[in-house]
């Protein structure tokens, strides 16, 4: 089943990039946001020694396609402020760190993906301002990746979702459920409302239930907590909070029915090791799954970080070095030619100081600090509204960063997502009209382009 499955994501792949080349703008959007759920080659590929066709299409042409049909206006008048030199500057570092990682291909895919973030970041903004993107057009594709999901979960044996069952698209259960959360946060914050949106809300959070990702689930909580509270405009660009009973109401009934589903129904979903190692008086966090695994990795980390000297600590081991490290500690599940260099760490802050030093953590945390602050400010200024999907994001970047692969997710379900309710966010609030957009709109100021 699982060479029938690969060739009917093949098949949609070639179809919705097609879209994107030729439907109009509005609807070549929606073929992209789709074709990110369609990871063809994460099944079985020499991640180290070559590169995917269709991967290299969806992470680097598609972006660039959409850039072109702007007629490139997300950069025409840019200017290079801060938050642009540092996010460009962790591009540059990283390339330049993969001259000493020994893993050159890998190296160059880090940078591709890094890229590919800057460039979906500006198209999207452009795409918001110009109402290509809208939150009609959300709920649609809300539906179409969860149905995409079911077809790969239950009709096509799920191979994506294997060994564990989980329910997914043709993506990996992390970067589907990451979407998902990041849809809802555009759809929570719209300040839309009516039977068909509350239903979409509903399905965008029990398919999150169903992919089993704990960290994404912990997000989605943390993002139903924050609707609950009602924000006012403040004096001096501040905010003002308060409980909105309505929203609680609206949020303890998806949270209970989302509990019931998973005891009644789904004992062995992968939350419920979370939800045991929580509420059991024996259990830690080591006992949730994966986990301990991870914090073995972790350990010989810091292990292998203080043997290091000062310039080894302040550079890194180099881009994608962090594959040797796996080789040595797990030679019977990973091989030279079939490890993913960029996905083997399991922590992005971590990755950063082992591969780029302190120096390219520096970088990276300032951008994040940068970037929260911009919208931070956003927020004040305008009281809350769409600026507030940035806020309900936050989580699954922050703990996406600490515990997953986000910067080699480029393109893919998790990364167009997060990108597309940073832009919402952003380009979304009462500064802008609902009427046509200005010429200003076509290059857009933003904390992550210009801060």
């Amino acid at each position: 089943m699982a060479d029938e499955a690969l060739l009917v994501a093949r098949v949609l792949f070639w179809i919705f990039s097609a879209g994107v080349l030729f439907l109009p703008i509005r609807w070549a959007f929606f073929c992209f946001i789709f074709a990110s759920h369609l990871d063809i080659t994460s099944l079985s590929f020499t991640s180290a020694s070559s590169i995917g066709f269709e991967n290299t299409i969806r992470i680097a042409g598609l972006p660039m396609l959409l850039l072109w049909r702007t007629g490139f206006a997300p950069f025409k008048d840019m200017s290079w402020t801060l938050g642009q030199k540092l996010w460009l500057g962790l591009v540059a570092y990283a390339a330049i760190a993969g001259l000493w990682g020994g893993f050159s291909l890998s190296a160059f895919k880090m940078v591709v993906y890094l890229a590919a973030y800057f460039v979906l970041y500006a198209v999207f903004c452009t795409a918001w301002a110009n109402r290509w993107l809208d939150v009609g057009l959300v709920r649609l594709v809300a539906w179409s990746v969860i149905a995409l999901a079911i077809v790969q979960t239950y009709v096509l044996d799920n191979a994506w979702g294997a060994p564990e069952d989980r329910f997914t698209s043709f993506s990996t259960p992390q970067y589907f459920a990451a979407c998902l959360v990041a849809l809802l946060a555009i759809l929570v914050f719209s300040g839309e409302s009516g039977l068909f949106h509350y239903a979409t809300c509903g399905a965008l959070i029990l398919a999150t239930v169903l992919s089993g990702s704990r960290y994404v689930f912990v997000s989605a909580v943390v993002l139903l907590v924050i609707a609950s509270f009602q924000v006012v405009s403040g004096r001096e660009e501040s905010l003002q909070w308060k409980l909105n009973f309505r929203n609680i109401l609206i949020t303890l009934g998806l949270a209970g029915a989302g509990a019931a589903i998973l005891v009644s129904y789904l004992p062995y979903n992968r939350l419920d090791e979370l939800f045991t190692a929580v509420a059991a008086d024996n259990t830690s966090v080591e006992d949730v799954g994966t986990f301990a695994w991870r914090l073995g990795i972790y350990e010989e980390i810091f292990t292998r970080l203080e043997k290091r000297n000062g310039p080894q600590l302040l550079f890194g081991s180099g881009t994608s070095s962090g594959a040797a490290l796996m080789l040595d500690i797990d030679p019977t599940h990973y091989d030279q030619d079939g490890i993913d260099a960029n996905r083997v760490l399991h922590s992005e802050y971590l990755r950063a100081l082992y591969e780029w030093g302190i120096f390219g953590l520096g970088l990276l945390g300032a951008f994040l600090v940068v970037t929260t602050v911009g919208f931070a400010k956003k927020m004040a200024s305008e009281g809350g509204g769409p600026a507030l999907a940035f806020l309900g994001v936050l989580p699954s970047i922050v703990i996406g960063l600490a515990i997953e692969n986000v910067l080699a997710g480029a393109a893919s379900a998790a990364g167009v997502g997060i990108l597309l309710a940073m832009t919402f966010a952003w380009q979304m609030g009462s500064s802008l009209s609902s009427e046509a957009v200005s010429e200003e709109s076509l290059s857009p100021e933003s904390p992550v382009l210009s801060a």
